[in-house]
């Protein structure tokens, strides 16, 4: 197949790129106007300073063949034979850009408007998990306009509430103080010091719930098909130990899972297949799961319906051999990932600054031996006129590395050993402990061995303390 990517914020930029690597015709349309990006409601307010613009256009030049996303969907409108084109939206909200094409006879994910409600309008998804998810509670949420009504709210509560943005610019903060009055000082200081991001779109307040156990089962599906279910576990704050501000996903492990297993058949209930049924092409839904440990009650997190997640594909991809091969099997209603397979990722944060302007230093050599390539995903990178590899200073994102095997002890080993080979100077990234050490409960291991225990999943591994290894 060829392949058509269309981006705003470069999500996908590192899969293309991956694409265009192992020979395969690629076209990346860029949507240059953050007009033609946001949902029609907020197109009037919608703004992008220069400085954000110039740099997020530079995201993989001289790296992957970019043309206007405008141009490339009137070009794709002409071709004779739409079915060799695989067209990719990365984010829910390209739903405008979907509706352009889903008509043509292409391959490819084709989002919807509701596909985006269901991640930012909370009391919408929360009465869409009462009506169908009679397996879980919803944690008390209390819907916010204002900062200062926000505030004013928490100097009366004597609870501990989670604070969450409706769009990925106002930051998910979880604090870290047991103490009531601590941690309402913690959420005040958020909203205090970024009252523009959390406005924007309006925020929640959602009630703590202690001892958690965090988990993201997913299930994927073409031309309504059901084709492979997964489960993610993934290491959100910054942090090791999961301290610190929260992160996209800072770490995770993903591996398939029997359809018929406990979690999926309380997260999948039938009006999932019955959506399935109403997209073409590409569809993936999953919903994060929050079990408190003390009662074993399980709680909606949220939606992420047919959006890749953040490191989660880059982690499914490394199972597949390939990307060629995760996308021709997809399209031929195959599962992609072979059986007994396990694999993690952890992301690579560029802690440079500007000294100056104290944005995200650019023009920072980035290098790496070339036997790391395969599990390298860059991010954050362009190449120069001379050919090198430098960031560009749009995110502090640079990179993900990932590491596949037949137990997580060997992913997890050869996804270091991938780090070990990956050269910048101001990196971070999340430690190996964060993964297997038992001394802390939200490590993954502990958290993978706790839903084993409950039954939720059965796995093709035999599970023993500390590592998992295959049957």
């Amino acid at each position: 197949m060829k392949y058509i990517f269309i981006t705003y914020n470069g999500l996908s930029l590192p899969v293309a790129y991956k694409l265009q690597q192992e020979g395969n015709e690629v076209v990346v349309g860029q949507i240059e106007d953050i007009k033609e990006y946001v949902m029609e409601e907020e197109v009037k307010k919608a703004t992008e300073s220069d400085f954000n613009r110039d740099r997020r256009m530079r995201l993989f030049r001289n790296m992957v063949k970019m043309q206007p996303a405008a141009k490339v969907i009137e070009t794709l409108k002409l071709v004779k034979n739409p079915k060799e084109y695989f067209v990719f939206f990365e984010e829910n909200n390209l739903y405008r850009w979907a509706d352009k094409v889903k008509d043509l006879g292409v391959e490819g994910n084709f989002p919807t408007r509701e596909d985006y409600l269901f991640e930012v309008d909370r009391e919408y998804a929360k009465q869409f998990v009462k009506q169908h998810y009679t397996k879980l509670y919803t944690p008390d949420v209390k819907e916010f306009n204002k900062v200062s009504d926000a505030i004013e709210f928490l100097k009366e509560t004597n609870e501990i509430w989670v604070l969450k943005g409706r769009h990925d610019h106002a930051k998910t903060y979880v604090p870290s103080m047991n103490d009531v009055g601590l941690a309402k000082g913690q959420i005040i200081e958020m909203l205090n010091n970024f009252p523009q991001e959390y406005e924007r779109m309006g925020f929640i307040l959602e009630l703590y719930i202690p001892s958690i156990i965090e988990m993201t089962p997913e299930k994927m599906y073409y031309d309504g098909i059901p084709i492979v279910t997964t489960m993610n576990f993934e290491n959100k704050n910054f942090g090791s130990g999961n301290i610190s501000i929260q992160t996209g996903c800072a770490a995770d492990l993903v591996f398939p899972t029997d359809m018929e297993d406990k979690i999926n058949k309380i997260c999948f209930p039938p009006i999932v297949d019955e959506m399935a049924k109403q997209h073409k092409g590409l569809f993936i839904w999953d919903a994060s799961i929050l079990i408190n440990k003390r009662d074993g009650k399980m709680y909606f997190g949220e939606f992420c319906s047919n959006r890749p997640g953040y490191n989660s594909l880059f982690t499914e991809l490394a199972q597949a051999g390939s990307v060629t091969n995760f996308f021709e099997k997809i399209v031929r209603k195959e599962s992609p990932f072979s059986i007994g397979s396990v694999a993690t990722s952890v992301r690579i944060f560029n802690l440079n600054r500007d000294e100056d302007t104290q944005h995200v230093a650019d023009n920072i050599t980035v290098d790496y031996l070339s036997d790391i390539e395969k599990d390298l995903w860059l991010w954050d990178v362009r190449k120069n006129q001379r050919g090198k590899l430098v960031t560009v200073g749009f995110d502090w994102n640079l990179a993900v590395i990932t590491g596949a095997g037949k137990s997580i002890d060997e992913a997890v080993g050869k996804m270091y050993r991938n780090v070990d080979g990956f050269a910048f100077v101001g990196s971070y990234y999340r430690s190996k402990n964060d993964y297997l050490s038992l001394s802390y409960p939200t490590s993954i291991i502990n958290r993978l061995n706790y839903g084993l225990e409950r039954g939720l999943y059965r796995l093709p591994f035999d599970v023993k303390v500390g590592e998992i290894q295959a049957k």
